[in-house]
């Protein structure tokens, strides 16, 4: 009986690790103070509006367990931000030799931070703000404002838009800033301006800055449909810039997810586990 407890128990961890975040957060550009929305990626809406934020016109934003980093258009800081007091925290670090900042992404230690002074530079930063790593992406014009980190195959690649908005695509780069491969994500024919990305472990999503929608594409980059997005008001509209799901849900701590094997094995054991205690009780 207690080795069917046990199996019950680990095939409930199992399961509930599976269950992705239910969220993705948009950090909005509207040429003022910054505001971020928490988005319910099944339905379209919002379900959080996170004001009184720091710098003016938002641009990136990662979301790790309560916490919020983000940056803005006007400033080379980098922020943090309490979700579940809803306190901004002021600067965490800045970046040298950038006016301003566009998307960023986490890789579970350290961040990676675009840089918006119209270079193609993206800075990998450690929370403390020592700067770990500078590279440049061959096909961002500048400007570019859609930057995630993701594992695919147990290796971490970067996925980057080409301009501010006006070129849809994303490219695929390794982390030392090598292309791998040129319109991973063909975003042209299902947008009039994309801008931001994330990932929540299986799929990604971008933001149709100008339609107020994000479109979600598989993990190799194949479009799955468009979100609309409702719950916008007069004084907090879409602007959406950057996107994030919650990376310590992508990344972990979860234990990874067993395979469907795996389940069977699990549900075989179960059964198997009530028969000898059925047996024992008929006795």
């Amino acid at each position: 009986m207690k080795k069917l407890l046990v199996l019950a128990c680990l095939f409930a961890a199992a399961t509930s690790s599976a269950l992705a975040d239910d969220f993705i957060y948009g950090d909005n550009a509207d040429n003022g103070a910054p505001y971020v929305f928490q988005i319910d990626k099944t339905t379209g809406a919002v379900t959080n509006t996170y004001t009184g934020l720091s710098g003016f016109n938002g641009r990136g934003v990662v979301v790790v367990g309560t916490t919020m980093y983000y940056t803005s258009a006007t400033t080379n800081a980098v922020y943090s931000y309490n979700l579940t007091t809803k306190t901004d925290n002021g600067p965490l670090f800045t970046v040298a030799g950038s006016r301003a900042l566009s998307t960023i992404a986490y890789d579970g230690t350290n961040f990676w931070v675009g840089d918006y002074s119209g270079t193609n530079h993206a800075y990998l930063y450690s929370p403390t703000g020592t700067l770990l790593k500078t590279v440049s992406l061959a096909d961002c014009t500048g400007y570019c404002d859609g930057l995630e980190y993701f594992v695919m195959n147990g290796k971490g690649y970067l996925l980057s838009n080409e301009a501010d908005g006006s070129v849809d695509n994303y490219d695929l780069y390794d982390t030392n800033g090598n292309l791998i491969q040129a319109d991973y994500i063909n975003a042209a024919a299902h947008s009039g301006g994309t801008t931001g990305i994330a990932f929540d472990g299986t799929d990604f999503f971008t933001s149709n800055i100008f339609q107020g929608s994000l479109n979600e594409w598989t993990e190799g980059g194949t479009f799955v449909k468009t979100i609309s997005l409702t719950g916008a008001t007069s004084s907090n509209p879409f602007l959406i810039e950057d996107l994030s799901a919650d990376y310590s849900q992508v990344l972990g701590p979860p234990p990874a997810v067993p395979e469907p094997s795996t389940f069977a094995l699990f549900g075989t054991g179960l059964l198997g586990l009530a028969g000898i205690v059925r047996r024992k009780l008929s006795v």
